[in-house]
């Protein structure tokens, strides 16, 4: 569903039916107490009358139900307030939790060029920012709703008082609706784009300290500095501007405030003295106007927080309501350990830019074969190991596994076929073992230290403050590249999969490192299909199929020796890297 298409009513009254319902019974109880603090705050104008009328007729009696009563009605108003907050606030919490829990999990699992669309900073401003918007929203409606409570009631007591005065304020108050409207218009439009500018300028803050070595390399600070700088300044104005139409609620509530009481005392000036009214009763109509006058003013800063609401809102169910094309078909099956054999059969894809990265791919790797990649940047070799896990489809064509097209396999069976190790390593919050065993949760401890080992990995993993249970954040800053690289390769080693993609997984260590790792790979690759994307050909010369690929297309098949005789690109690749040999 398109942003556009939501409109005010629909988005709140989903908002209920999706996510508030579970908790109506909070949200009745805040109601039930809202209605007593209204009626609480109501019955001060009646209260007031009764006095004055007590005073006018020398009812001695006063002394002790006049403070007694005013007493009570502070006592229910506040208590009720705050059960109402209570109880509200716990609901809301619980909605913003679940926001963000959906959130994440539709993030997880959607398509990858759902992902790509947006930057991590702006994504994350999701859970932050908009969902608090939303919180703050319903928050405030619920305030709105104890305001028009007020006011309604303590319309109805003065209306008791003296009907014919009461219907002029009324009329009065009820001037403010069209600039409260336009004034609503105008925040919800200055949200979005404040809202799209803070998720830029997160972006632009993430992006700059994530790359602060370079930054500084090249001299790059103020030129990062004035790009920022840029960001902030236009959300000060929005901001700035946003405040000036906050602001103008204010105003125009107190002066119709004024304005009412303005014509009270005209009204009762001329009605007391043709006689028609009393003290006690105008003391009344002024008490109901000052309690009103509060709930009035709310009522356009509820307006307001409403239209930043829907704001975030159609950003939220932006994200809620993507549709993902990366699914399981109907009629998909399970399997159990696959071949290993993988075929592209006339394999084209195009980015949803519109970029294509592959054309007319035809491919048959064996099963337990070792297949290497090589080629220019951009040549398609990273989008062909995206298309084996389906983290892509292809836009035409075939890819299968054993014959079968991969989308005619259930997601979670297709994947456990896989292992992967990439140029980046990624480690996740945990500790050394379960970053390990990510890919096989039922592995034993001494499974984990095995595949450890295996991957060069032990060694420093043993020098560790608590070995394999020391815990690590995300970034992995107790680790060297070389290391998490390592740490990658054991869970690779670990997850036994029979098939490999491993993406240059010896970047990042020492020559030392790299032949105790390789040495390592070649066990692991035993009877396993491999694929290897390589930029350095020493690392796969003894590959059984090499293949090159240049500009989305497959130019040469062969081994080592079969390519050199060929003289074409893999030999002028070949050339280049040992000229010095």
């Amino acid at each position: 569903m398109s942003p556009d298409t939501i409109s005010e009513n629909t988005g709140y009254r989903r908002l209920w039916r999706d996510w508030l319902s579970p908790y109506r019974g909070l949200i009745v109880v805040s109601v039930v107490f809202l209605v007593i603090a209204a009626l609480g705050a109501a019955g001060y104008s009646k209260i007031v009358q009764l006095i004055i009328q007590a005073y006018e007729t020398a009812d001695t009696s006063v002394i002790y139900w006049g403070p007694l009563s005013i007493i009570a009605l502070s006592m229910t108003k506040g208590l009720s307030n705050y059960f109402r907050v209570v109880a509200a606030s716990t609901a809301f919490s619980r909605l913003e939790a679940d926001l963000q829990g959906k959130m994440y999990h539709k993030l997880l699992f959607a398509d990858l060029s759902r992902l790509q669309s947006d930057t991590p900073a702006a994504l994350a401003m999701r859970f932050s920012s908009d969902t608090q918007l939303v919180r703050l929203a319903i928050e405030a409606a619920l305030e709105g709703l104890s305001s028009v409570l007020i006011i309604v009631a303590t319309v109805a007591i003065m209306m008791s008082i003296d009907w014919q005065v009461t219907l002029v304020l009324v009329v009065v108050f009820s001037a403010a609706v069209l600039p409260v409207n336009l004034i609503g218009t105008r925040v919800r439009k200055i949200t979005g784009s404040s809202q799209s500018e803070l998720s830029q300028m997160n972006s632009e803050i993430v992006e700059g300290l994530a790359g602060i070595r370079m930054a500084r390399t090249y001299q790059l600070e103020e030129r990062l500095e004035r790009s920022a700088s840029g960001i902030f300044g236009r959300l000060l104005e929005l901001k700035i501007h946003l405040a000036k139409w906050n602001a103008r609620l204010s105003p125009i509530m107190e002066i119709l405030s004024g304005f009412a009481i303005a014509v009270l005392l005209v009204i009762v000036s001329w009605r007391i003295s043709r006689g028609t009214m009393s003290i006690a009763d105008f003391m009344g109509l002024l008490t109901g106007v000052s309690v009103i006058s509060q709930p009035a003013r709310k009522i356009g800063a509820t307006f307001s927080a409403m239209m930043q609401g829907r704001v975030a809102m159609e950003r939220l169910y932006a994200i809620l309501d993507s549709s993902d094309e990366i699914i399981d078909a109907p009629d998909a099956r399970q399997i159990a350990r696959a071949g290993g054999r993988i075929s592209f059969d006339n394999v084209g894809f195009r980015y949803p830019n519109g970029f294509e990265a592959l054309s007319d791919i035809d491919i048959d790797l064996p099963a337990g074969s070792r297949v290497a990649f090589v080629g220019r940047s951009g040549a398609g070799k990273s989008t062909i190991f995206n298309l084996i896990p389906r983290l892509f489809d292809a836009t035409s064509g075939q890819v299968m596994l054993d014959g079968t097209d991969i989308r005619a396999i259930t997601l979670e069976s297709l994947r456990r076929q896989i292992a992967v190790v990439s140029q980046d390593a990624v480690l996740l919050a945990g500790t050394v073992g379960e970053n390990i065993g990510f890919g096989r949760p039922d592995a034993t401890p001494d499974e984990i230290r095995a595949a450890a080992k295996a991957a060069a990995a032990d060694g420093f993993i043993s020098k560790l403050p608590q070995g394999y249970d020391t815990p690590i954040d995300p970034a992995g800053g107790h680790f060297s590249g070389g290391e998490k690289q390592r740490l990658s390769i054991a869970r690779a080693i670990l997850r036994d999969a029979p098939i490999l993609l491993l993406d240059e997984p010896t970047s990042a260590l020492d020559a030392e490192s790299e032949a105790a790792i390789r040495k390592a790979l070649d066990n692991l690759a035993e009877g396993r299909t491999t694929l290897v994307i390589a930029h350095r050909l020493a690392t796969i010369l003894d590959s059984d199929i090499i293949i090159v690929m240049d500009q989305g297309r497959v130019v040469e098949t062969g081994n080592h020796e079969e390519l050199l005789a060929h003289n074409g690109i893999y030999a002028e690749l070949y050339r280049l890297q040992f000229a010095g040999a």
